[in-house]
């Protein structure tokens, strides 16, 4: 249905690929350099190869990696349940390959190179799509010995927002993943896309984790800890459970909270997730920095910047320049930088950095906030203008997975 000059979005959006998928490597080849990430690095050899070594989904589900729905329900798990927080031990990271979605190769890929010290859990397309993604990483240096390809279905790309909260029994020293019911941002998005919900919903990286899945809606991305019994979680999460019965009961005995902080959501915020404040210890918080006054994102941030200084913590501040554009086929799209949606994992911190003209000096002056309040940490900057415009970052779209035999333990 699109017309003639709209043609080019197809490079964006290039979804003819997914009514007549890549039947063999030469074909997977071709869907690279049709999609514009390809020249001539990747051959129809490399495909192939990749496409012969990769394990199938249903092999990792029977080994126990991957986890597809769950028949039974928890009212409520064992008690001694502690969220492990971002600064503490991690084997990897969960990731979904936008496939379809070619602007955000370059990104993943940079994201993939700044995590190798760690194995990145990959979820790529069955058959010669995921091939190709393998075969392309390869060709553009990064390691495959440090990911662990999981092909199969794939939603959507934010990995934290569907993803359980991985955490340990404190009294058995069980790991343990509390699986919430993914709440899929808003109710008209879940009626339009039922299925990308549904698929979200039943998939769980389980790999060692014994996995608890419950009634109530929860987006991982509308949640943090300091790691001490406290969760700061947003009021959608009042919306989407009217018909659970004894909520916050519920809720801290999930969690095991001690205290539990519900936040209002960020103003203009409709899926209710939290973007521009994050911990990054457990005395520490990092909050966004409107430059303009009199916003209500200015208002929001003051007024909750108070709320945590209140409730204890050292709230540390970076920029938050609001009103920034970044052109793409379908407009305009005007975002706030979102230097506080970044990703700590064992002593790198991986910051979002923005490629456009005005925010040169907000990407410096976070770049240097992180270093001198992390000094321990190796600090990496990620361009992230195009993610931005949907939304989210570095945070949004991946999940830290615990290292399960140096669960609790600190950093050296």
């Amino acid at each position: 249905e699109l017309k003639a000059d709209d043609r080019s979005l197809l490079s964006y959006y290039p979804f003819k690929w997914a009514y007549v998928p890549p039947h063999k490597s030469t074909r997977a080849v071709e869907f690279l350099r049709d999609i514009g990430v390809e020249e001539d690095r990747v051959t129809a050899e490399a495909v192939a190869a990749q496409f012969e070594n990769m394990t199938p989904y249903e092999i990792l589900e029977q080994e126990g990696t991957v986890q597809w729905g769950g028949d039974i329900l928890y009212d409520n798990p064992p008690p001694g349940f502690r969220m492990i927080p971002e600064w503490e031990p991690m084997t990897g990271v969960l990731l979904n390959w936008p496939t379809l979605y070619p602007p955000l190769w370059d990104m993943f890929r940079q994201v993939i190179a700044a995590l190798d010290h760690v194995t990145t859990f990959l979820r790529i397309g069955e058959g010669y799509f995921g091939a190709a993604v393998l075969a392309w990483l390869d060709a553009h240096g990064i390691d495959l010995d440090k990911i662990r390809p999981i092909p199969g279905s794939i939603g959507d790309s934010w990995a934290r927002d569907y993803s359980p909260l991985y955490g340990i029994n404190v009294y058995s020293g069980e790991p343990v993943a509390h699986k919430f019911t993914f709440a899929a941002f808003w109710p008209e998005y879940r009626a339009k896309n039922r299925s990308i919900v549904e698929i979200d919903d039943n998939f769980v990286l389980k790999e060692g984790f014994r996995v608890y899945r419950s009634e109530i809606k929860l987006d991982g991305g509308a949640i943090l800890t300091d790691g001490n019994g406290t969760y700061i979680i947003t009021r959608r999460i009042l919306n989407d459970n009217q018909d659970v019965i004894n909520l916050y009961a519920k809720l801290e005995a999930w969690l095991g909270a001690d205290r539990l902080l519900v936040v209002d959501e960020e103003p203009d915020d409709i899926l209710g997730h939290i973007n521009h404040f994050k911990f990054i210890s457990p005395q520490q918080i990092i909050v966004g920095r409107p430059d303009k006054s009199g916003t209500k994102v200015f208002h929001y941030l003051e007024k909750i910047s108070k709320v945590f200084e209140k409730c204890g913590y050292e709230v540390i501040r970076v920029p938050g320049p609001e009103g920034f554009d970044h052109r793409l086929p379908g407009g305009d799209h005007t975002h706030t930088a979102l230097y506080a949606n970044s990703l700590m994992i064992n002593k790198r911190v991986l910051v979002a950095t923005f490629d456009q003209e005005g925010l040169e000096k907000y990407n410096e002056e976070a770049l240097a906030v992180y270093q001198q309040t992390l000094p321990d940490y190796e600090v990496i900057p990620i361009e992230a203008s195009i993610q931005t415009n949907a939304g989210g970052a570095i945070n949004c779209s991946s999940k830290e997975i615990p290292d399960i035999n140096r669960m609790g333990e600190a950093f050296d």
